[in-house]
């Protein structure tokens, strides 16, 4: 044995090393926490999340002009060629987050064998998911201060109630209109205002020639305003039903504008979010997409415990901040 190695790391830790590390290759806890929530669900679906496998910040172009060298011509007109800039690129540095697994001497000796092992393991993955599900989600809907900036930036600072006010992905909406995105600041009693402000915000946010691309596809909010929508357009709502079918297995989605309306727990009071999946993704670091810490399990020096933590790394970043839109206040 090692000088300084003790039984519990040399017959416990490769034995929790590789059962975690099997469960992590399954996939089974990504699977687990991006359909915990809403949200987290619907940027996992559809092509949403990005992963990266290096680089120091997340780095995202973004058109902010047009090309204004158009022209009519004929035989041996002069074309235009004047240089054109109308674009720049934002920046969104890493988030990290993890959770840490750890399992108790007394615990490992009660249980000896693989198969005791697994359910030990099982247990505690589950706990994690929970962990790391809740934190992601919760996020998601930040504005990126919580935990001393540590954060994920989340809808708060990409769709702003106010978006002249802040910087964001390292670009002044102040100095770019292009990097302004739609917003209601306050919309008031939802029974009076809610629909026409909604209509006023996914119209605002459809402009442009992107074709299918061009309009909000998810409109989420928190359960009470979903239910007062619904209560409000009751009468001529459109739903779709769950392709999954059956007399059991049907699920109706509120549509508006053909965008699917729903809620979502983690949501801000108050708050309801337009996104559009072709301008809004969530990009993860490869090494750092629930993977476990390369050492494995370690024993602390000073607890008789093996610990490993399954680590997160990335960020939400957006490509054009005027096809999102955000209503606050509402009542």
């Amino acid at each position: 044995m090692a000088v300084g190695e003790s039984s519990l790391t040399r017959v416990y830790g490769p034995l929790l090393t590789m059962t975690l590390d099997e469960i992590l290759s399954s996939g089974l806890i990504q699977d687990n926490v991006y359909n915990m929530a809403k949200t987290l669900s619907w940027f996992r679906s559809g092509n949403r999340i990005k992963v990266l496998q290096g680089g120091e910040r997340i780095r995202i172009p973004v058109m902010t002009g047009t090309n204004g060298t158009f022209k009519w011509y004929s035989g041996f007109d002069n074309l235009n060629i004047t240089p054109q800039i109308g674009h720049t690129t934002a920046f969104f540095t890493y988030k990290q987050a993890a959770v840490g697994l750890a399992i108790d001497g007394l615990s490992l000796r009660q249980n000896m064998g693989p198969a005791q092992i697994n359910d030990i393991m099982t247990e505690k993955v589950r706990q994690g998911e929970l962990s790391l599900g809740d934190g992601i989600a919760t996020a998601i809907f930040s504005d990126g201060t919580g935990s001393a900036n540590k954060q994920m930036t989340g809808l708060a600072a990409a769709v702003d109630t106010t978006p002249t006010n802040t910087v964001y992905g390292g670009i002044d909406p102040a100095d770019n209109t292009s990097w302004r995105n739609r917003a209601v600041e306050s919309v008031g009693n939802a029974a009076s205002n809610l629909v026409s402000n909604m209509r006023s915000v996914y119209n605002s946010c459809s402009k442009g020639s992107e074709g299918v691309s061009s309009s909000p596809d998810y409109i989420v909010t928190t359960q009470t305003i979903h239910e007062a929508l619904e209560a409000l357009i009751a009468p001529r709502v459109r739903y779709e039903q769950n392709p999954a079918g059956g007399a059991d297995a049907g699920i109706d989605t509120l549509k508006f504008k053909g965008a699917e309306v729903t809620f979502d727990d983690f949501c801000t009071s108050g708050f309801m979010y337009m996104l559009n999946s072709a301008h809004i993704m969530m990009f993860v670091h490869g090494k750092a997409n629930f993977a476990m810490t390369d050492e494995g399990f370690q024993k602390p020096i000073d607890q008789d415990a093996l610990v490993a933590n399954i680590l997160f790394q990335g960020n939400i970043a957006v490509n054009n901040r005027r096809k999102l839109g955000v209503l606050g206040g509402i009542t």
